[in-house]
């Protein structure tokens, strides 16, 4: 076991995927793209970043082979890292932002760039200075941050820009099982046989159904991602009075959404099924008794929503996801999840040799678990990284990571919907992506007129 020290610490569970499945899929760095409503002299950005690796450890860690396994090693906040941002941070004026074509394919381009993970350090940035509306495109790999921790950096660098005190992000690194541990020790035994029953259960739907995907052809190895930007065509205030109208959360109209989309490319299978896989974030079920702080790194688990039946009416439809998704939701805080996150914490004992051998050959015979999409919201992130009266703000924004999955991004920003779009390009082409996103708008559409009585 390794311990932690003033410099070593080690992986969760999540952290020892990442670190033997990123060079397999090319890198997993996730890339936000920030435009600033106020142009900004490069030097203060380039200063808040800088100070911005300093207040977060984790952007300056590098991962080292132990004797037995990997951790992470935080360096020193020393000559070399200051070398090392040197090489991390360019300016790239060229790059035309103002034209979304090519900043789309900027950003594609950046979501390509892989980050040596042994060396240091965790973190790319590259600023395009503007008269007006300057951008800044932000890259971590995934190993070292997730979705809330990045939205976490990105609020520290606005309010840095804005000469506002930024805030100090510890590195903790409690073991994963602290969320999904039963209260007592006597609550073992029957939280592990629910959640070994449901998960036979679950197998055993999806081994009965035809999952709708987007159209795809396997490939045996890993290829580029696509990546799709822009907004859905119904203001996100529309879907949001449409969810109250049906009693449920914007989250759960969305999945909705992505489902009922799915499901009518086979409107006449009895089998079809559209399988969204769900986030959850974990910080919430570490108890409160163990005192931990907001855990910046990996904290993420996911369940699925399973969906059938093609010809459900608009109300049965959002009632059966809403069901799914709470359903989801309770198993956490019912602590029964303990045989999947269990079966997850022999990850570190493999090591990163066989988790990578499993990985190629789940990829190769085309055994990774299929669904539809990953489908994750972020929510409204400019109201969150805007500091009130603030002189410099974020005017837009976008996010993407690689995936080895069709990921679906959904971002509520100045009462747009944004989606984000990435999937294998050797698999799926832009054109069935582009369609699939039309159908999508459609369905939003359709769904807040009926919601209205339509």
């Amino acid at each position: 076991m390794v311990a932690i020290t003033h410099d070593i610490v080690p992986f969760n569970r999540t952290e020892h995927a990442y670190a033997a499945l990123e060079g397999l899929a090319g890198t997993m760095i996730q890339c936000y793209l920030l435009r600033l409503s106020a142009p900004v002299d490069t030097s203060l950005v380039k200063r808040v970043l800088r100070q911005l690796v300093t207040l977060y450890p984790k952007l300056r860690a590098v991962i080292e082979p132990g004797l037995h396994r990997y951790h992470f090693r935080i360096l020193p906040d020393d000559l070399v890292v200051d070398q090392l941002f040197e090489l991390a941070f360019e300016v790239q004026a060229h790059i035309e932002v103002d034209d979304p074509a090519a900043q789309l394919a900027w950003h594609r381009q950046c979501l390509h760039h892989v980050v040596p993970l042994e060396k240091g350090i965790g973190l790319r940035m590259w600023f395009v200075p503007h008269a007006q509306r300057p951008v800044l495109m932000f890259g971590v790999p995934h190993i070292f941050a997730d979705g809330m921790t990045m939205i976490h950096l990105v609020k520290q660098f606005i309010q840095g820009i804005n000469g506002l005190p930024m805030e100090a992000m510890p590195i903790e690194a409690p073991s994963m099982v602290g969320a999904i541990a039963p209260t007592h020790w006597w609550q073992w035994p029957a939280k592990v046989w629910r959640s070994r029953q449901h998960k036979v259960a679950e197998h055993r739907l999806l081994a009965s159904v035809n999952v709708q995907q987007l159209p795809r052809q396997p490939r045996p190895n890993h290829g580029t991602s696509g990546l799709s930007q822009g907004s859905l065509p119904v203001p996100a205030a529309d879907l949001r009075k449409a969810a109250r109208q049906l009693g449920v959360t914007l989250n759960t109209f969305l999945t909705a959404a992505i489902a009922q989309t799915f499901l009518e490319q086979s409107p006449d299978d009895p089998k079809a099924a559209a399988v969204i896989r769900t986030s959850v974030d974990m910080r919430r079920y570490y108890p409160k008794s163990a005192g931990h702080g907001p855990m910046w790194g990996n904290h993420v688990g996911a369940f699925l929503v399973i969906e059938q039946g093609p010809g459900k009416s608009l109300q049965e439809r959002v009632k059966s996801i809403d069901a799914s998704i709470k359903e989801g939701q309770s198993r956490f805080a019912r602590r029964e999840m303990c045989w999947t996150y269990l079966v997850e914490e022999l990850m570190p004992l493999m090591g990163r040799t066989l988790i990578g051998h499993v990985g190629v050959t789940l990829r190769r015979a085309d055994r990774f678990p299929q669904i539809s999409a990953h489908a994750t919201s972020l929510g409204d992130v400019c109201a969150y990284f805007n500091p009130k009266d603030a002189a410099i703000q974020v005017a837009q924004f976008s996010a993407a990571v690689n995936s080895i999955s069709p990921i679906m991004g959904l971002i509520e920003a100045h009462n747009e919907l944004l989606c984000a779009m990435i999937w294998q390009e050797s698999e799926t082409s832009a054109d069935d992506v582009a369609a699939f996103r039309q159908r999508l708008g459609a369905t939003l559409a359709r769904m807040v007129q009926e919601a209205a009585g339509g």
